[in-house]
């Protein structure tokens, strides 16, 4: 097990068994005020604050701890790496963000959202450690008391799964202890943030490594981003975290050029599993059966009482063209046919883009090829930042005209109430934000709805 230097003990251990005394469940209104409050607070890169209350938590961690940094793909390996040990009866804990649906999501325990009761108990226990009294308080941001609350959590399982937020070296999932880590493909995103450039963006991310462990890497195709993950591994470790700097063990892993986005993560848990001693025999029927909401997932007609969906988290440009092909294989493979080519529709929402022209463009094209029955833009509804407004997208060069929805919720009832033949199947992307927001609205929020296997 890993263990980290003594602190005060807020009872963590106690928690996964449901024995923290009941006047700690006084506060939950409280403690979810504050969480809520926390948004605020916007995003902050750094780790002290993270760490801070980490060692007054005095946590101690499963044996396992694989921590997966990437531009796209890290959601979904680090998913298939916990359905995987979930099939295995292996006990296992995911950490991804955002939330879909919801933020107990966030945190899943053997592949199935963790209760609010659980969550609510690790946040009493956060908000108690970062406001100790005669101890300077320790102001969080939502992402960092959600992480935390994964770690209070994985106390009693064997593998700790961590998607970082953003970036990696700055990211507080970064504030913790890992035994492996794993890079996914690299693109130009968060410019601002993590650097002009692949090779700069790379750094930021290689930066997880820890000293002396295994830093499995997707190849970028680019000797100089590769260059730059080298080095930057071979100078893995924090100080300020207590690690001793040591070279990783830098392992280059190259999927098939045609391999889809669920292929491709195989290759690289594959890879993972292998250097961490973890059995990878089932990794090809994890990835037959897991279900991991609105990334292609499917609707029937059952579902949604109305038409079949397609809903996909492809939000910046790198994501969108990797799934492009794939997203059209489908439209002319599942979508009714008729004499002019495949029935579909679109449904269209997005986050704010440095480049909306250039993160469009694929999905234009497979509208130019393949002409949608209808095109339905609005705006995505919860997320991190305001959602990109309807009359900008109406801007664009659509082939046919669209209609406007004020919010995915009306986005749904337009299409319900048209006839089958005029739509086909609705094709859902855009934003992650914008998944969420149609599960709602068919009301797809439970735990089994939410789960990575099917429980029933």
């Amino acid at each position: 097990m890993i263990r980290p230097r003594r602190g005060r003990c807020f009872g963590c251990c106690s928690l996964r068994k449901g024995l923290i005394h009941p006047a700690a469940r006084i506060t939950v209104v409280v403690v979810r005020q504050w969480l809520e409050s926390t948004k605020n607070r916007g995003m902050a890169l750094g780790l002290a604050q993270t760490q801070l209350v980490l060692e007054r938590l005095e946590l101690t961690y499963p044996q396992h701890i694989l921590h997966v940094a990437g531009s796209n793909g890290k959601g979904t390996v680090s998913a298939l790496m916990a359905t995987s040990l979930c099939i295995q009866n292996v006990p296992n804990l995911l950490f991804t963000s955002p939330h879909v649906s919801r933020v107990e999501e966030r945190v899943r325990i053997n592949g199935t959202p963790i209760s609010s009761d659980l969550f609510d108990q690790a946040l009493t226990l956060i908000h108690r450690a970062a406001y100790l009294p005669n101890q300077p308080s320790v102001e969080l941001t939502f992402f960092e008391v959600t992480y935390l609350v994964a770690m209070v959590c994985s106390s009693g399982t064997e593998v700790l799964i961590l998607e970082t937020g953003l970036g990696g070296r700055l990211d507080a999932t970064r504030s913790g202890p890992a035994t492996a880590c794993l890079l996914t493909s690299i693109s130009r995103e968060h410019r601002d943030i993590l650097g002009h450039n692949r090779s700069l963006i790379a750094r930021e991310k290689a930066a997880i490594a820890r000293p002396n462990c295994p830093l499995i890497v997707r190849d970028p195709g680019d000797e100089q981003v590769a260059g730059a993950i080298r080095d930057e591994a071979q100078r893995a470790g924090n100080p300020e975290l207590g690690e001793i700097m040591r070279p990783a063990e830098v392992i280059f892993v190259t999927p098939p050029h045609s391999a889809s986005v669920r292929d491709e993560a195989v290759v690289l848990a594959e890879a993972m599993f292998k250097a961490v001693g973890l059995p990878t025999d089932l990794l090809a029927q994890a990835n037959s059966i897991m279900r991991w909401p609105a990334r292609m997932q499917r609707l029937t007609t059952e579902e949604t009482g109305s038409h079949a969906y397609l809903l996909d988290a492809a939000h910046n440009p790198s994501g969108l063209l990797r799934v492009a092909s794939e997203l059209e294989d489908i439209v002319r493979s599942e979508a009714p046919r008729a004499a002019a080519g495949p029935v579909w529709s679109l449904l269209f929402a997005t986050s704010p883009q440095h480049d909306i022209e250039e993160f469009i463009e694929p999905l234009l094209a497979i509208c130019r090829r393949n002409p949608p029955q209808n095109i339905v833009l609005t705006v995505p509804v919860g997320g991190r930042y305001p959602g990109v407004p309807t009359k900008e997208l109406l801007g664009l060069p659509w082939p046919i005209g669209p209609h406007v929805a004020e919010d995915p919720s009306s986005a749904v009832t337009f299409y319900a109430q048209l006839n089958p033949a005029e739509v086909g199947l609705v094709v859902s992307i855009g934003s992650l934000y914008l998944q969420g927001n149609i599960l709602n609205a068919f009301g797809w929020s439970t735990d089994e709805n939410l789960s990575l296997v099917a429980k029933n």
